[in-house]
């Protein structure tokens, strides 16, 4: 898992313009064929990964690099009457 998703997955943010940008990533590459995958920093890793998992598993030719952003609202309470 990226370094900066692993303090909170879902950073909270307010009413002010979201800057996706900014947040925390998570990136990770996964074989398509079965799911199986590793959290990256750098592309590089996804090669080395899908080369090891392919040498391990000859059917499983298909992989993907995931990049996840999340982030959550501020609760706020409903209008009181």
């Amino acid at each position: 898992m990226t370094a900066g998703v692993r303090v909170y997955a879902y950073p909270e943010v307010g009413d002010e313009r979201i800057a996706l940008d900014d947040l925390p990533v998570r990136r990770w590459v996964e074989c398509a064929s079965c799911i199986e995958g590793q959290d990256i920093d750098h592309v590089s890793e996804a090669e080395e990964w899908s080369r090891e998992h392919h040498a391990k598993n000859l059917a499983h030719d298909r992989y993907r690099v995931v990049r996840q952003t999340g982030w959550r609202f501020k609760p706020r309470l409903p209008d009181a009457p």
